[in-house]
């Protein structure tokens, strides 16, 4: 007995369901149809039925359907079909949803007769934005406007009787625009025509029927008006029917299939720019009051739009910036509810602070799906508060991006720093060695030194000839030698180490005694000697210099203000060619041209990190500072120098010192100063390591966003722990898909690696 429980309330169960699924009343349908004539399944329900995915069938093609209000707590629920050939029909389970039950309504079987109404009697046209023929591509959102026509030939004055039905259709990602909204009313199939005529609202037919000529034809012509948006990605389809007759017992319904491909729309040209939402022929306008704001005065923004779209895509719009923060904001239909071109109004209020001295101009956008464009529109110009420059208005790409800046930096240090390093504690010797030989210097040496000189300047100009040699060169090799005042050329050539001058001077003896001697072809020598200086030259000048081309590209699409693929133009030749400060410097440019000062700060940081020194690039950076708020200075100019240029540095003074050293040597100084010197190149070679492993170590990133949180664990925020701000610098330690941590092992922790920027 107590084994049957389980089973006596299930079926109890059941039984409740069916009877819930039982509160609904199908209105039978004829047992016979005509094809091709409109029909309807009418069921009456206590709440409103939801359809489901109605199953294809070979038979019959669904339209529309809807549901009246009949009286309180009833529902009167439709759904339109044409059958399509001759035969019996068994319709399929059609799937509903009622009052949260989902179940399936099952339809008698009918049988449908041939239609003799002539097909050429009637005819429904639609034209797709003056098109016989529906796009094959839109973009998503995209509005089309459709004029149908329905229309009876004209024999003998048979087409006053002719019989007109409202449209009918079915569509798959699309729908249709309403056009009158009532308040607390559901929209009904006629709500979605447009109506001319204001006194006629709530009545779907525009024109009263009128003759026209078609195709050599004279037709009766009823005509609408209705708009299509395609709301899906992929293949939007459907059907559109109308049932047009020449009399009430001869009519027919057409039908008209369409299928067209939805595009998703293109990215912006520019990133900074908003995103309107809208889609489709629009036209907007805007105007600032008052067109110079102090700080702490109300500053307003008004933008009218008009066109003919989808208003309801429309996105939040709301231009308040940090130092700009926004107290009003509204945005208003201006026409009335059956309109053709739909008019709005926005306005909002801003509130200079003071804090930032620069709102950047505003810009929106929206696709035109006449042009299949974005259409940009400045909204207002760049807002500079007095007293405050900006110089954002006259920024100007670099056309030379200069020289690489390798990383670890330290290795950009000349090759002879070092010598110069290791040899400068040697100074102090050689001016002791100096000394010594001051001491006992010969005045005849030093005489035939001079003489000497002035020879082989002589001789390099070419004016020099062999009684030269013989008045000024041989007499002071013979002192330098030792040997006997009448010593010839070849008796000094065989003592002389050096084998080339002891080659010249055997040839100037040779020369000196023969008249036949070839003299050396100095002319050839020289002309060689050019062509390897120049090949030199070349190999030299060529070095460090990147593509042209793409530079000149990305700096066209600077000037022409497409600053997303100056962005993009100038970030591929940095992954090209890494380390060029000038690169960093056009693209931080670019993003603060595009209004993204933090991404701008990033590229900026690594321009200075590249080339400190530059003042074109510190007073860029001053600018996007203040355009995000932050009034600190950038600091001392000699302090943010790079390690090899601390190193230089040090090397500079390190040589001095050991000089000083060296001076002592020759005149009585104290020893201190030089000491102290050392000392101080010392520290300046420990500062040039410190900065190579602080701000110039691997892996670090900037924050972009304006305020980010911790994240003890990846996805979860935590506001236990002050949050990350705009332009801090974090160093990287893992990263994953989504995340970056940062921090030791003690005290890690996550942030979002799409609000974090690379700099170096």
């Amino acid at each position: 007995m107590f084994s049957r429980l389980p089973l006596i309330f299930l079926f109890a169960a059941l039984g409740s369901l069916a009877a819930r699924a039982q509160d609904y009343q199908v209105i039978p349908l004829p047992n016979k149809i005509t094809a091709f004539d409109l029909k309807r399944i009418q069921i009456e329900t206590g709440p409103e039925i939801v359809w489901g995915k109605l199953p294809k069938h070979p038979k019959i093609i669904w339209l529309e359907n809807s549901t009246t209000r009949i009286r309180p707590g009833r529902h009167l629920n439709f759904i339109d079909f044409v059958a399509t050939a001759p035969g019996l029909i068994e319709f399929p389970p059609l799937p509903v949803t009622l009052d949260n039950e989902e179940f399936f309504i099952r339809l008698d079987s009918i049988e449908v007769t041939e239609n003799d109404t002539p097909i050429d009697d009637t005819r429904l046209e639609i034209f797709w934005d003056g098109s016989p023929d529906p796009p094959k591509e839109v973009h998503l959102g995209e509005a089309v406007e459709l004029r149908i026509l329905e229309m009876v030939v004209d024999r003998n004055g048979n087409a006053r009787r002719a019989i007109f039905t409202n449209p009918s259709s079915r569509l798959e990602g699309s729908q249709w625009h309403q056009f009158i909204r009532r308040r607390g009313q559901k929209a009904q199939p006629r709500d979605f025509f447009f109506n001319f005529s204001n006194s006629n609202w709530g009545r779907p037919i525009i024109f009263s029927p009128s003759y026209t000529e078609f195709g050599g034809q004279t037709y009766r012509i009823r005509r609408y008006v209705k708009r299509l948006y395609f709301t899906e990605l992929g293949m939007a389809s459907g059907h559109i029917g109308a049932t047009i007759g020449t009399s009430s017992r001869a009519f027919r319904t057409h039908l008209i299939h369409f299928k067209t491909k939805v595009l998703p729309l293109p990215p912006i040209p520019n990133e900074q720019a908003l995103n309107s939402g809208l889609v489709g022929d629009w036209a907007i306008n805007s105007r600032m009051s008052p067109r110079q704001p102090l700080p702490g005065e109300k500053l307003e923004i008004r933008i009218g739009v008009r066109g003919k779209g989808n208003p309801n895509l429309r996105k939040d719009w709301d231009f308040s910036k940090d130092g700009f923060p926004s107290s009003e904001i509204s945005f208003d239909t201006t026409n009335n509810p059956n309109y053709e071109e739909w008019e709005g109004l926005f306005t909002q209020t801003l509130h200079p602070t003071g804090k930032v001295g620069t709102l950047p101009a505003l810009t929106i956008a929206h696709f035109d799906t006449v042009k299949d464009e974005w259409k940009l529109h400045e909204i207002t110009p760049t807002v500079t508060l007095p007293g405050v420059v900006d110089i954002a208005k006259d920024l100007s790409p670099r056309g030379n991006i200069g020289s690489a800046v390798v990383r670890p930096v330290l290795l950009n240090l000349p090759p002879a720093t070092f010598g110069i390093f290791a040899i400068a504690p040697f100074l102090p010797f050689l001016f002791g060695f100096l000394k010594k030989r001051l001491d006992a210097r010969d005045p005849v040496r030093d005489e035939n030194a001079k003489k000497l000189r002035t020879a082989i300047a002589t001789l390099q100009s070419g004016e020099g000839n062999a009684d030269l040699i013989d008045r000024e060169v041989l007499p002071v090799l013979r002192y330098q030698y030792s040997l006997p005042s009448g010593s010839s050329a070849k008796e000094i050539a065989d003592v002389v180490e050096d084998d080339e001058l002891a080659a010249s001077l055997r040839a100037h003896a040779e020369a000196s005694f023969s008249s036949t001697a070839k003299p050396v072809d100095f002319a050839a020598l020289a002309k060689q000697l050019s062509r390897v200086m120049v090949l030199f030259l070349v190999g030299i000048l060529s070095f460090g210099t990147t593509k042209a081309e793409p530079l000149e590209e990305a700096n066209e699409a600077f000037a022409a203000k497409r600053f997303a693929e100056a962005v993009s133009g100038y970030e591929a030749l940095i992954e090209e060619q890494p380390g060029r400060a000038s690169l960093y410097f056009n693209l931080a440019q670019a993003h603060l041209s595009s209004n993204n000062p933090a991404r701008a700060r990033a590229a900026c940081h690594t321009a200075l990190l590249l080339d400190p020194l530059n003042a074109e690039t510190r007073t860029l950076m001053a600018e996007i500072r203040s355009r995000q708020g932050d009034l600190t200075g950038l600091g001392n100019r000699f302090l943010d120098m790079r390690p090899d240029q601390w190193l230089v540095v040090a090397v500079v003074i390190w040589v001095l010192g050991f000089l000083y050293l060296g001076i002592r040597k020759l005149k009585p100084l104290p020893a201190w100063p030089g000491m102290s010197v050392i000392l101080i190149a010392l520290a300046f070679v420990a500062m040039a390591f410190w900065q190579q492993n602080q701000r110039y170590a691997a892996e670090q990133y900037m924050i972009i966003a304006e305020e980010l949180p911790r994240e003890l664990e990846a996805g979860t925020p935590d506001w236990d722990f002050p949050a990350l701000r705009s332009g801090e610098i974090v160093q990287i330690s893992e990263t994953t898909k989504t995340h970056a941590k940062v921090g030791n092992a003690e005290t890690p922790f996550w942030l979002p690696i799409t609000e974090l920027q690379q700099v170096w």
